[in-house]
């Protein structure tokens, strides 16, 4: 399973336009110095609205520069976030006609704005309130289901390229006015803005209002009207372009007088609704007590064709319908030049080509601007035919006017356009072209990275050297004769001297309990340097897979197949094509988990015969088990051997699991690999049957949380003296010896000595009832021991009761071996398949191959790292089955970490004549040995098979 966290941005269109205005890219912005009387605002910076508003130190809020402002200075807002200012905003304060106040953001393309103001409740976002010279330019407006803007009580009032966002609030009706003039106004332009849907009315002039002019707008579906002047004296109504509106579009009444030119009201067919409520309504509409004071020519009424068309009339002059402009015109005079009927482009485009919208208005309509709503120039086509009036332009009708088309072809792009900073790019400026055959005048580049722009006419190329380290989003414009114009926006590149560095780590993942799924992998990766030049990172994880990355620190959940050691690549590429990799070596393991013992598998295997224990006989068929721990007792031999316990579909490996003999039981713990469905063998390897008893009494797993392994220094705990047949002694395991309290199952070395009679022992959590480990068999007289693995169950007291369950007394040992807990600070396990590394008949694992037995009193090393699957570092201790064949004397054994002192404790006892193997969980030294010390009086030959090794967990 994969689950890298997603990383969250802006998206590409916003940063683009960003990008393009502010000049920034690099992280180290060049402010611009700012002309005199500029007040700022910028609440992306360190800012106070008790400052003085510079461009260091801005106010925070629109408020406190509206309340200081004073005649000639500029209030310049800015929003590196893109973001809203919320928060209604009066202004009281007025300029002069020599010094007019100005509010600015930055100017965007279509339908953008650098800042954007925000009411609040159901408050204006913006107020203009009694004053005079005023004038709000290039920003965003929001309104939250009032009015957008109101001016009230004022004059010569100025809004121009303002975009009108949807409602702050859920709203499907429209409600609000986007600008809204009360009856106490005069003298107010209403210009270039874009007004989106959502609104009741686009521009609404209340009665008594006189000289207010609406031109060159904008006004998107509007539900009760899209420009609606009311007892306005001198209503100027010109080159607006309103479409798919809910009722009418463009109207004047009650009494109102002044012009309606050059406009385009576009229907789209919309079906009655809640939302639409009059959508058969007239496109225009001028009242009766109106008419005789309106003036109306140049305008289109496109009311749509084909199969969604609604049937509504085009005008409503004097209260009269009026179907077309043909029956106004008979019936009234007006709309002379009027045009209807038409399949109109969208409000947010030009007219196309050789359409009669081109070239056909009224030059010198009053409030006809020399600019279209995106600030480009009235421009004559040279492909059609002039059939408007005036002399000074040569406007298309509505709001949006066609452009002569420029190309700026690839070569004309910074080049190059990256490289390692400081380099010099340049553009070519003489090879763009026209679709009207204009030559091209100049170019100018503003490249982005603060630096002023330069502008040249066509002809030699521009150079500019980028300096520091960034992506600079360039801007290159090109100007034909008449003014027309078309801007590209490469992208820079200049990249650091180096590739930005990057690194990887890991852990094992954890749960809330502490407990570890030792094969799932929780990878670390760190926020990139330089994160802005990185442009894409892929974690392969070494096991065939990999995941690409998103930007910022993030943490990557990973679980791996199986057990084994991998190494995982984080590969990160920087905008330069270079490219720098981290790697980080996961150990994915095994963690273990207790079973409490049921002895409940108890068959019997003919001579040379094999039993095939399931996978829910051995408790095996939960996901990600790779290994089971169970405990076997033989008995019934008719004859000695060994058995031999391995992985079902493998081939039997040459190793021994238990030793057996005629009138003796035999107990030991293995560990043995499972398959993908839990099965394991067991091979009777004598010439006559044997009758065993099979526990589970631990699973290993790479997927589900469990316990790591904790070797300890053996330390013995109990050396009784005599305890009677029948009775225990109990000993304190948990919370002593380094044994925390919460340890899940701990590992012991348990013995009976000085024995009087033949029995055997029990070993269980103390409290409990059928919970115990059955430990060694002995017959009379014999020394025999035993390693266990004992769950301990939860909510005791951490102790253990060693029961004698002889008729006669023994005395009874415990070595502590080791513990599992919930701690990720333990080892991972990995199972190996069954293998012989020691054979002293043979030589194998001994110094020089030599054949020769382990003598009395003396030591053999045995090298158990870097063969056989187990690693070279990083082991902490290894599991073997001990085996010590045909001893001619009795004794025991000693398995501990190379380099340390020799502890005082039993890893087997033999007794002369029997073979014996017993499990053992060795600690490895430093230097990957482990040794073995004979304590007998007589050499003997010693076997160890190794099936499985316990690593330091997980990463490395």
């Amino acid at each position: 399973m994969h689950r890298p966290r997603p990383a969250v941005g802006l998206p590409l269109a916003v940063i683009v336009v960003a990008g393009v205005v502010s000049g920034w890219g690099t992280g180290l912005a060049v402010a611009d110095p700012g002309a005199a009387g500029t007040l700022y605002v910028n609440r992306d910076v360190a800012c106070s609205d008790s400052g003085a508003g510079t461009q260091s130190m801005p106010f925070c809020t629109v408020q406190a520069a509206a309340d200081v402002v004073e005649p000639g200075q500029t209030v310049r807002i800015e929003s590196s976030g893109n973001s809203t200012y919320s928060g209604s905003v009066t202004l009281t304060r007025s300029g002069t006609k020599d010094a007019p106040i100005t509010f600015t953001g930055a100017p965007l393309g279509t339908g953008g704005s650098w800042a954007e103001l925000g009411p609040t409740g159901s408050a204006p976002a913006l107020t203009l309130k009694g004053v005079h010279d005023v004038r709000v330019e290039s920003l965003g407006v929001r309104y939250s289901g009032g009015d957008a803007v109101s001016v009230t009580g004022s004059e010569g009032v100025t809004l121009d390229r303002l975009s009108f966002r949807r409602s702050l609030v859920a709203d499907s009706g429209g409600r609000g006015t986007a600008v809204t003039v009360d009856g106490a106004s005069s003298d107010v332009i209403v210009s270039r803005n874009w007004i989106s849907s959502g609104y009741a009315y686009g521009v609404r002039v209340e009665p008594g209002a006189a000289r207010v002019t609406a031109t060159t707008n904008v006004v998107t579906t509007p539900r009760q009207g899209g420009i609606v002047a009311t007892g306005t004296s001198g209503a100027d109504v010109t080159s607006n372009t309103v479409t798919a509106p809910c009722a009418t579009g463009i109207s004047l009444d009650g009494g109102s007088s002044g012009a309606l030119e050059n406009n385009v009201v576009v229907s789209t067919g919309a079906q009655q609704s809640a939302t639409c409520p009059a959508p058969t309504a007239p496109l225009y509409a001028v009242s009766a007590d109106s008419a005789g004071q309106v003036t109306g020519d140049y305008n289109v009424a496109a009311n749509g064709i084909g199969p969604s068309a609604r049937p509504r009339p085009e005008y409503s002059w004097a209260d009269a319908p009026y179907a077309t402009t043909a029956a106004l015109r008979d019936a009234t005079g007006q709309g002379a030049h009027d045009i209807d009927g038409l399949n109109a482009p969208s409000a947010l485009t030009a007219p196309y080509e050789h359409s009669p919208f081109i070239d056909s208005a009224d030059a010198d309509a009053p409030g006809e601007l020399t600019t279209d709503i995106n600030g480009a120039p009235r421009v004559d086509d040279p492909l059609v035919a002039d059939t408007g009036t005036g002399t000074t332009t040569h406007p298309d009708r509505g709001a949006v006017e066609r452009q002569d088309t420029i190309a700026v072809p690839a070569d004309d792009m910074p080049s190059p356009a990256s490289g390692v900073a400081p380099f010099v790019t340049s553009v070519r400026t003489d090879d763009a072209t026209t679709s009207w055959g204009k030559p091209v005048t100049t170019y100018s580049v503003d490249f982005g990275d603060g630096s002023a722009p330069v502008t040249a006419a066509a002809g030699p190329p521009i150079t500019h050297t980028y300096a520091t380290p960034g992506t600079y989003a360039a801007t290159i414009t090109v100007t034909d004769i008449d003014g027309s114009s078309h801007s590209v926006r490469p992208q820079v590149v200049a990249g650091t001297a180096t590739p930005p560095a990057t690194s990887l780590s890991g852990a094992a993942v954890t749960n809330s309990h502490g407990q570890v799924a030792a094969g799932d992998a929780l990878f670390t990766v760190p926020e990139p340097a330089n994160a802005w030049e990185v442009v894409g990172r892929t974690l392969a994880y070494g096991d065939g897979t990999q995941d690409n990355l998103a930007g910022g620190a993030q943490q990557v959940e990973h679980q791996y197949p199986a057990p084994g050691t991998y190494t995982a690549t984080l590969t990160q590429t920087d905008l330069l094509g270079r490219t720098t990799t981290a790697k980080a070596t996961f150990n994915a393991a095994d963690a273990f988990l207790p079973i409490t013992p049921q002895y409940d598998t108890q068959k019997t295997i003919p001579a040379h015969g094999v039993l095939k224990l399931s996978a829910a006989t051995v408790k095996a068929d939960s996901d990600g088990v790779d290994a089971a721990q169970l405990q076997i007792v033989a008995g019934a031999a008719k004859a000695s051997g060994s058995l031999t316990l391995y992985t079902d579909g493998t081939t039997r490996p040459g190793t021994s699991t238990i030793s057996f003999e005629p009138g003796r039981t035999a107990t030991n713990e293995a560990t043995v690999k499972v398959t993908p469905t839990g099965s394991v063998d067991l091979y009777n390897g004598s010439s006559g049957p044997v009758t065993v008893n099979v526990a589970t009494i631990g699973l290993q797993s790479h997927t589900q949380f469990g316990r790591t392994y904790h070797p300890a220094t053996p330390v013995r705990l109990l050396d009784t003296g005599a305890v009677a047949g029948g009775h225990s002694v109990t000993l304190a395991v948990s919370g002593t010896h380094g044994v925390p309290a919460d340890a899940n199952a701990v590992v012991l070395n348990v013995a009976a000595t000085t024995t009087k009679g033949s029995g055997s022992l029990t070993v269980s959590p103390n409290g409990t009832i059928n919970s115990g480990v059955t430990g060694p068999y002995w017959t009379t007289g014999q020394s025999a021991s035993g390693q266990i693995v004992l769950p301990m169950i939860p909510l005791t007291d951490g102790k253990v009761v060693l029961h004698n369950s002889s008729r006669s007394s023994a005395n009874l040992v415990a070595d502590l071996v080791g513990w599992y807990g919930p701690s990720a600070s333990g080892s991972g396990f990995q199972p190996v398949s069954p293998v012989r590394i020691l054979n002293t008949r043979t030589g194998t694992g001994t110094t020089g191959g030599k054949i020769a037995r382990l003598g009395a009193r003396a030591t053999l090393k045995l090298k158990v790292t870097g063969a056989h699957g187990v690693p070279a570092s990083g082991v902490n201790a290894v599991d073997l089955n001990l085996t010590v064949p045909s001893p001619s004397g009795s004794g025991f054994l000693v398995a501990y970490a190379d380099g340390t002192s020799r502890p005082g404790v039993h890893s087997v006892d033999f007794t002369a004549g029997h073979a014996v193997a017993n499990r053992a969980l060795v600690k490895v030294g430093t230097d990957g040995e482990i040794d073995l010390y004979n304590a007998g009086s007589t050499s003997v030959d010693v076997y160890a098979d190794l099936l499985g090794d316990y690593d330091v967990c997980p990463v490395g």
